[in-house]
């Protein structure tokens, strides 16, 4: 057929189909694939390690940066106690 709007339906009426076959997968598959996922990392953790990060930079900027991203965490006391050292000096 030469039917522009034909060949157009037609086309996505295939993309569609194709999409939706590809991005689903069986269901014994994704049971296993669940089994298989990691624990998420420990948000305690994560915090620390940005911690360490900034510190180890040892900037004004550095630890007022942590102290807006992680204002109730315990680790923001000890940065705004570096930050109160920096700014002294």
């Amino acid at each position: 057929m030469n039917n522009p709007f034909f060949v157009l339906f037609t086309v996505a009426v295939m993309f569609v189909a194709w999409t939706s076959v590809s991005s689903s997968a069986p269901a014994n598959q994704m049971g296993k694939d669940a089994e298989m996922m990691e624990t998420p990392p420990d948000p305690d953790k994560a915090v620390l390690s940005e911690y360490r990060m900034l510190a180890a930079r040892g900037t004004v900027e550095a630890y007022e940066l942590f102290i807006a991203r992680h204002p109730d965490h315990p680790l923001a006391d000890d940065a705004r106690k570096k930050l109160k050292k920096l700014n002294s000096e």
